[in-house]
């Protein structure tokens, strides 16, 4: 009897030595995979660049909607087959090709020179896989740590969000750098840090080549059956969330490129503080947001954090554009990013909790209803400005506000009738 006390205590104790390493090793993957997707946003730093990058093509505001925009509706086909084959075959493989067409787009932003179809060819090469490349961030996070889903993930929006800080300060400090220096041009600073982070980010795609020879099906299809349209048909409740979801990042994405080109623009009479600072103000707000909600338990929440952040940051956002005060703007602007951030964590927190058989397809019908809506928006809101000229900017600066009501809202609506 005794034997078998000391043996079961045995087995015990190599458990938890074994479970221990397995976080470690588990945790080490996940700082990994967060530095390399920061690497993978430096082409966030371009819209603050914002009219010395229009000057340096030689384009409108039309055409550098455009820009930002292309990659969004070139993203569709990444998405449409990238979210079946992450349901299909896991993340590892979809996190090895992407990060190699990112790298190849980057080496073009690098050798682009200030010709405009190429910058668009390369973001639009980037917007191709850089979608694809989200979801399997989350569906790799998700696997390493499947009882605290929310959490990792909104850690890992938290350590991204780093880039998003250091990078506009890095645009400011370059374009100080070449206005102070004869011989650093604008052409300099914009090329070669793509050069290095390309070649860092080709490097960082061999960590995640295939383990094993043997080809073998996902945990979600283990029957290797072939795709076919109708497995991007969701139940109403993901399709709920997908929808939220993509509204989302529209209203996000279209806020984080316009925003440092509305703030110089001609609706403020003095800028007190650079967009650059305001931009690495919104991303410290992100870091903030992220990481206190990391430290939440995963119940604590799950139903407010879909409701509130959208609607108490849109109204914030709201006020400070209809104060036509640069500073009440800019600080909407920051408090509100405090408020909404904590959104998307909670939603693909509560996709992964409900339909984590068809997270995949459903982060890829939201990246598609995301795609198309940004890409309309972002060229439409280019002309919008060419017509009313700037100092009527921030009545285009609103819609994007009541976006994030309206996804609170909508959260109202699916936390009711759908949440388990």
């Amino acid at each position: 009897m005794r034997l078998l006390t000391d043996r079961h205590f045995t087995l015990r104790k190599q458990g938890k030595r074994s479970d221990r390493s397995r976080l470690h090793r588990n945790g080490l993957y996940a700082v990994v995979i967060a530095a390399v997707t920061v690497v993978t946003g430096f082409k966030g730093i371009l819209p603050v660049y914002r009219g010395h990058l229009r000057d340096y093509l030689s384009v409108g505001d039309g055409s550098f909607g455009l820009l930002f925009g292309i990659g969004q509706l070139t993203g569709l086909a990444g998405l449409l087959f990238g979210g079946w084959i992450l349901d299909r075959f896991g993340p590892r493989r979809i996190l090895r090709v992407c990060l190699t067409g990112i790298s190849a787009a980057m080496f073009l932003l690098a050798f682009a020179g200030p010709r405009f179809r190429v910058f668009l060819t390369a973001m639009a090469l980037s917007g191709l896989f850089a979608a694809p490349f989200s979801i399997a961030v989350s569906a790799y996070l998700a696997k390493l740590f499947p009882f605290h889903q929310r959490r990792i993930i909104s850690l890992n929006l938290a350590s991204t969000s780093m880039g998003g800080m250091m990078f506009p300060l890095l645009a400011e400090s370059l374009l100080g750098w070449s206005r102070r220096s004869a011989r650093v041009t604008f052409g300099h600073i914009l090329h070669l840090p793509f050069l290095l982070t390309g070649a860092l980010v080709l490097g960082a795609s061999y960590l995640y080549r295939k383990r094993t020879p043997k080809r073998s099906a996902g945990p979600h299809n283990p029957n290797n059956q072939r795709w076919q349209w109708r497995d991007l048909i969701l139940p109403p409740r993901a399709f709920g969330l997908a929808i939220l979801i993509s509204l989302h990042g529209l209203a996000d994405g279209v806020l984080y490129t316009w925003m440092p080109r509305f703030l110089e623009s001609a609706s403020f009479q003095e800028q007190p503080v650079s967009p650059g600072l305001v931009m690495a103000g919104y991303a410290l707000a992100y870091l903030s947001a992220r990481g206190f909600l990391a430290l939440l338990p995963e119940w604590l929440g799950k139903r407010a954090f879909l409701v509130w952040p959208g609607i108490i940051g849109g109204v914030i956002l709201f006020a400070g554009l209809l104060s036509r005060n640069y500073m009440f703007a800019a600080g909407g602007y920051l408090l509100g990013a405090l408020c909404w951030s904590c959104e998307y964590p909670a939603m693909v927190g509560a996709l992964l909790r409900n339909d984590s058989r068809q997270f995949g397809a459903a982060m890829a019908v939201s990246g598609v209803m995301s795609g198309l809506s940004y890409f309309l928006v972002m060229n439409g809101i280019g002309r919008s400005i060419e017509r009313l000229g700037d100092s009527r900017m921030w009545m285009i600066m609103l819609l994007p506000a009541l976006v994030f009501v309206l996804v609170g809202m909508g959260g109202l609506i699916w936390s009711r009738r759908f949440d388990t």
